[in-house]
């Protein structure tokens, strides 16, 4: 009921991986009631207690939410923060409250649908979900015939085409925001609260850093974009040391920001390009967030691919049990340079470069030929920004198993050509100098390993 007064003054905005004011259609549809707002965040067990959970990336949401919470005591409103089954929270908090409706934006994985479904279903007031997390949501993007695209590049085109959202803007009223008088509020949870130990430093969170980062990237380095993203070198997080990379995905993963926001920023950096290549630059960064909603896309119409390759041939391969050389790859302890610095990277600072994924992937699941899973759970550990389909189709074996793959191949040349552009990426790879050969690297390239043994069928 967007734009709709409630007779009860007391809506909730429930917050899930948005967690930012600006362009939010859920908040901006719960103020449009005119009711008092109330945000609420569930911590939910089954996403805490989950093997999937990765320290790093608990910790930059926690972070983000702290930066929420004190924009929203800027604006006279609280963060009502919550542990336990969404279901059962937000029925308590409602009843608690004398709410009249929950406002939440959607979430397009297996989980989440789920989870909303069951959360609709528990309440005794409505649930109203809003698209905000890609420029295009799951079934405008379709083939003529109203079925999905499964390549991407028919399904770029059709995205390119489309008209675009305009970014949303939001006004609140005085007194509009609840402050939640005579609650005594917990403190914000550390990774100690809620029973885990320390992990990696992450980058600052929070919208007003998202912002900064879009502003500067757009402003600047997106000019060079086509010509300096293949360098491996950066440092995103680091001023000055994040290349041509815009440093925005554990950002976009938190919802801290929009993609319309960095649509629409893309577009005036295009129009201030002061070159046809500079242009150019800039459309293929937002080609990146055409890739961004294919993969939601992919994972919303073929929920399959939460637990099993989009081929389905791909599940019958005989993959290795090899669990030395696996932790060797997770280490960065190949002797592979470029492999093992993007490891390292991935280690140190929880990212690792879009090309450099697609390396390590392809050198886990083909020339290791280690099962793929493997590799998506230790990117799901790793990985700030990681989320289910973007991290398997971006960071965990693409080439082995996605939906346009080349073949897996037992040709003794790949060692040669390995070899040969391993060497030249180094020069370009991060932290990882003139690694010294490891077992891995030696038998691989000396045909002193057969990949038929220790074989395992999955499927």
């Amino acid at each position: 009921p967007k734009g709709r007064h409630l007779k009860a003054n007391i809506v909730l905005w429930w917050l899930r991986r948005d967690l930012r004011l600006h362009d939010n259609v859920a908040f901006q549809a719960a103020l449009a009631t005119g009711a008092k707002v109330l945000p609420v965040f569930v911590l939910d067990p089954s996403l805490l207690c989950s093997e999937r959970l990765g320290l790093p990336r608990l910790k930059f949401m926690l972070a983000g939410l702290a930066a929420l919470g004190e924009s929203l005591r800027e604006l006279g409103g609280e963060l009502l923060i919550q542990q336990g089954e969404p279901r059962t929270v937000l029925s308590q908090v409602v009843r608690s409250f004398g709410a009249a409706a929950v406002y939440a934006n959607r979430d397009y994985t297996p989980y989440a649908v789920q989870r909303d479904r069951s959360v609709a279903n528990a309440l005794e007031v409505p649930l109203h979900l809003f698209d905000d997390a890609m420029v295009h949501p799951p079934g405008q993007t379709l083939k003529a015939d109203g079925s999905p695209f499964v390549v991407y590049s028919p399904y770029k085109r059709q995205w390119l085409v489309l008209p675009k959202p305009e970014v949303v803007s939001y006004s609140i009223r005085d007194g509009q925001l609840h402050h939640l008088p005579g609650i005594e509020l917990q403190p914000m949870p550390s990774l100690a609260d809620l029973g885990f130990g320390s992990t990696i430093n992450v980058p600052v969170a929070g919208e007003a850093e998202a912002a900064r980062r879009l502003m500067r990237f757009t402003g600047g380095a997106v000019s060079d974009y086509s010509v300096q993203r293949d360098i491996l070198a950066v440092d995103p997080f680091a001023d000055g040391g994040e290349g041509a990379t815009s440093g925005l995905s554990p950002y976009f993963r938190f919802g801290m920001l929009s993609p319309r926001q960095a649509y629409h920023a893309a577009q005036s950096a295009r129009a201030a390009a002061a070159s046809a290549s500079q242009r150019e630059s800039v459309d293929a960064w937002m080609s990146e967030l055409a890739w961004r909603d294919f993969y939601m896309h992919i994972l919303f119409h073929f929920p399959r691919v939460h637990n099993s390759s989009f081929r389905p041939e791909y599940e019958q391969v005989a993959f290795r049990e090899a669990p030395e050389e696996l932790k060797a790859w997770q280490e960065g302890r190949t002797g592979y340079p470029v492999v093992d610095a993007a490891m390292r990277q991935l280690n140190s600072i929880g990212w690792m470069h879009n090309r450099a994924r697609m390396i390590v992937a392809s050198f886990l699941t083909k020339d290791l030929l280690i099962y793929w899973r493997e590799g998506e759970a230790f990117f799901m550990k790793q990985l700030i920004e990681a989320i289910q389909r973007r991290t398997t189709a971006g960071g965990s074996g693409p080439r082995a198993r996605g939906q346009t793959p080349s073949p897996i191949s037992e040709s003794s040349t790949r060692c040669r050509s390995r070899r040969s552009s391993t060497r030249k990426a180094a020069t370009s790879a991060v932290g990882c100098r003139n690694s010294r050969p490891s077992p891995i690297r030696s038998s691989m390239c000396h045909g002193r390993w057969n990949h038929r043994r220790k074989t395992t069928r999955r499927g």
